[in-house]
């Protein structure tokens, strides 16, 4: 049904990128807390990267890539997936056939499994969170929440403590509502702290897991004001097929009206994740407003309301949870809170499409409308004072200039340009921040009635300075996860076909079956993999030649961590480079060379130095 005239299928051919334009320009956004216990954001170690939820990392992604392989199709996966540091990859499945897991871990090159833990109790809704072992240097420790078991598992799988949590929480009618969101660190208190989509809170020990604070949000469950519903008869057609793909919930419902109900955040105090300021240690939690506050009192909530809390000593050994501050909104938001890399800034969003940029204190500094809902966070670049906004439609750029904000570029993704059956083509992810671009999900597929059936999915490289699609490569399976870029510039995608369902149920013979799993996207041409890496530290290292010590030294110190990573970075890439063909032993010689002359130049504070060295390197790629 609803077929259009036939196409000729002349997909459009994304050749090799040439070099970004973009550099950072002045000083950037940087945090004082060091990394004993948080990783550096060199790829996914949490939900959004980091605690602070900016969705940017300091590595390049590669500029071209294919699809490699999908691992673990039996699983949808809503959320991740994270890597550590020794090239591993894990996820905690949402809903299956089969095996029950609370985590997978498998080898980020090859795909497969290396380990998992058996289902042990209700875990998190979302997964694990990735922190450093401050007491084994190098070592990474992963940590999982749920109402029933909290744990903590090294990268060999051996189960550090695996504690019950002791919680009784009562039966709800919504059994998400009891669930918790993964956790997230508070350095103040070295705990782990989660939320419920009810609004409970919990901290509970890192060392230990044991369960130090409780609180709750004082906001009333949600009910939208738009009355957004999908359609009994999407529902009717989807539901089936999802059930067949991964089966029910738990509790017996359709996996689609579930997952559904859960992302329009029906009944619910939190839909979303929440950050933590890794300076002051500030919770800041997007959820609803109290009751009273929408002029009726009714046990339900018009208007969202964005938090901001802290966890602090309350004299008698134990700890608890303090509101310190709250800003509301009209209607709710698809926005996890994002915060910039000092902390001076919160970024949230409402459901009439404004990005609401706000202190510390949640006074509001300015808004700027996108002319439609948010559907995801915010990312919030590091540099240049860029954010990134994503709605159903499209992917924008704005800046913050201090008091106003505008909008800079709306991209062009136009991925499946010439691809038959494709009338229209949309964002299909949160939008990650590297250092050269900014990497999308693009869908592509039909429209009825006005709104946009998934058919096709593709990842997205955009430049940061125009918008514009550097490549593309198409993909397996849409996503409700994340556009997940590792240390080595490969891409991930967590399966969650949602979307693509309804274009499955809609246009059978139009796309294949949904599947879930994890796919790569491998890198090619690694030596342009290496010319990225090395322009952008170049670029970055030019910028801090120029900035003041005295003014800008948490800038200058996080530049500099950032220069050495895109210089392991770009090591690694010419090496394979070489044993791909892509590039000569003599030049990766050449380049071997003036890279350690610049690593050198680091360590010794020579950082003009350093710039030549790294310009020398760039230059060479011209």
């Amino acid at each position: 049904m609803f077929f259009g005239p036939a196409r000729p299928h002349d997909p459009k051919v994304f050749g090799p990128p040439a070099k970004t334009q973009w550099e950072p320009v002045g000083a950037r956004s940087a945090g004082q807390y060091g990394y004993d216990i948080i990783p550096e954001p060199t790829t996914w170690h949490a939900i959004h990267v980091d605690v602070g939820n900016g969705d940017s990392i300091w590595g390049v992604a590669a500029p071209m890539y294919e699809l490699d392989w999908v691992a673990e199709p039996a699983y949808f996966v809503g959320s991740g997936p994270l890597l550590d540091n020794q090239g591993n990859l894990y996820f905690s499945p949402n809903f299956y056939h089969g095996e029950r897991v609370d985590l997978v871990a498998i080898d980020a090159k090859t795909g497969e499994r290396r380990w998992a833990i058996p289902e042990t109790g209700e875990m998190s809704v979302g997964g694990p969170i990735i922190l450093n072992d401050p007491d084994n240097p190098g070592a990474q420790i992963i940590y999982l929440a749920g109402p029933e078991r909290v744990m903590a598992v090294r990268q060999d799988g051996t189960v550090i403590w695996n504690k019950a949590t002791g919680l009784q929480i009562a039966e709800a009618e919504d059994p998400d509502t009891t669930k918790f969101q993964n956790f997230n660190y508070h350095p103040a208190t070295d705990s782990l702290i989660t939320v419920t989509k009810a609004g409970g809170l919990y901290a509970f020990s890192r060392k230990t897991g044991d369960l130090i604070a409780t609180g709750q949000i004082p906001g009333a469950p949600a009910i939208s004001s738009r009355g957004t519903r999908v359609p009994s008869l999407v529902v009717d057609r989807v539901d089936p097929l999802m059930d067949e793909a991964f089966g029910k919930t738990a509790d017996g419902r359709g996996l689609f009206s579930a997952a559904v109900n859960h992302l329009y955040g029906g009944g619910g105090v939190v839909t979303n994740y929440f950050s933590i300021d890794p300076d002051s240690s500030r919770i800041y939690i997007a959820a609803t407003a109290p009751d009273a506050e929408d002029g009726t009192e009714d046990g339900r909530s018009e208007i969202g309301a964005l938090y901001a809390l802290n966890l602090v000593d309350e004299g008698n050994g134990g700890f608890e949870f303090n509101v310190l501050n709250r800003k509301t909104f009209q209607g709710g938001t698809g926005a996890t809170p994002a915060l910039s890399a000092d902390g001076a800034r919160v970024y949230e969003a409402d459901n009439d499409g404004n990005v609401i940029a706000l202190d510390h204190q949640l006074n509001e500094i300015w808004r700027v409308n996108v002319g439609e809902p948010l559907v995801g966070s915010i990312t919030v670049a590091p540099d240049n004072n860029e954010i990134y906004a994503i709605t159903a439609g499209d992917v924008f750029q704005l800046i913050d200039h201090g008091d106003h904000g505008t909008l800079n570029w709306t991209a062009e993704l136009n991925g499946f340009d010439g691809w038959a059956n494709v009338d229209v083509q949309i964002n299909g992810l949160t939008a990650t921040a590297t250092a050269n671009g900014v990497v999308v999900m693009i869908g592509g597929g039909k429209s009825i009635f006005g709104s946009p059936i998934m058919l096709h999915v593709g990842m997205g490289l955009l430049d940061r300075q125009t918008g514009k699609l550097r490549y593309f490569a198409p993909g397996r399976e849409d996503s409700l996860a994340m556009s997940v870029v590792a240390a080595d510039g490969s891409i991930y995608v967590g399966h969650s076909p949602l979307r693509r369902a309804v274009g499955k149920a809609f246009y059978p013979e139009l796309t294949e079956d949904v599947t879930g799993g994890i796919a790569r996207f491998k890198p090619i041409r690694l030596d342009l993999l290496a010319r990225d890496a090395i322009c952008a530290a170049e670029a970055r290292a030019a910028n801090a030649r120029n900035l003041d010590q005295a003014t800008h030294s948490a800038a200058i110190s996080t530049d500099i961590r950032q220069i050495n990573f895109l210089i392991s970075q770009a090591a690694d890439a010419i090496e394979t480079a070489v044993s791909d063909g892509d590039m000569t032993p003599a030049n990766a010689q050449v380049l071997g060379d003036l890279l350690a002359q610049s690593s050198a130049g680091l360590a010794a504070e020579d950082l003009p130095g350093s710039v030549t060295t790294l310009n020398s390197a760039c230059e060479m790629f011209d």
